[in-house]
């Protein structure tokens, strides 16, 4: 598993096993061997390539997570974990990209990048998520791919209900 092999690599070449990132939510700590790697990045970000996941402390929700960057503290992402019960995504539209990259459907989770945006003199934030781009998370492997649904019905700007 990566992880072992990241966690050799670390100790081998006395790394330190975390480490910590002033993030959205606060200082936090990360471990490398829990990292996530994406091999092309993201798009407009193709030069990092390592990212974690974290959890929005709960009183601000559990519904999304962050995708923090570990070489680039400032970047950083709130993402939502895909349900696929819901059905916004066609199976047979994800499947194959997910097979492409050697997935297995049992060690493929999929999380959206969400936007927060504030219309000139609204009161409200609309949230909208990216399903045109999601990124599949290989869980086993430790690896991501951010991949493209050209299809019209996947919107970059789906409205967001929480």
């Amino acid at each position: 598993m990566l992880e072992n092999i990241i966690r050799d690599e670390l100790n081998e070449n006395n790394i330190p096993q975390t480490i910590t990132i002033s993030t959205l939510m606060g200082d936090r700590e990360f471990r490398w061997d829990k990292a996530i790697y994406m091999p092309a990045g993201l798009s407009g970000f193709s030069d990092n390539n390592v990212f974690a996941l974290a959890n929005f402390p709960s009183e601000i929700s559990n519904s999304f997570k962050l995708l923090q960057c570990l070489t680039d503290p400032e970047l950083a992402f709130i993402v939502a974990p895909y349900n696929a019960e819901s059905s916004l995504i066609a199976h047979e539209d994800i499947d194959p990209l997910a097979a492409s990259h050697g997935i297995a459907q049992e060690n493929l989770a999929i999380i959206l990048i969400i936007t927060l945006q504030k219309a000139e003199g609204a009161q409200d934030v609309e949230m909208t998520v990216n399903l045109r781009a999601p990124i599949l998370i290989d869980t086993n492997r430790q690896t991501a791919f951010q991949v493209r649904l050209n299809q019209p019905q996947y919107d970059f700007r789906h409205p967001l209900t929480v």
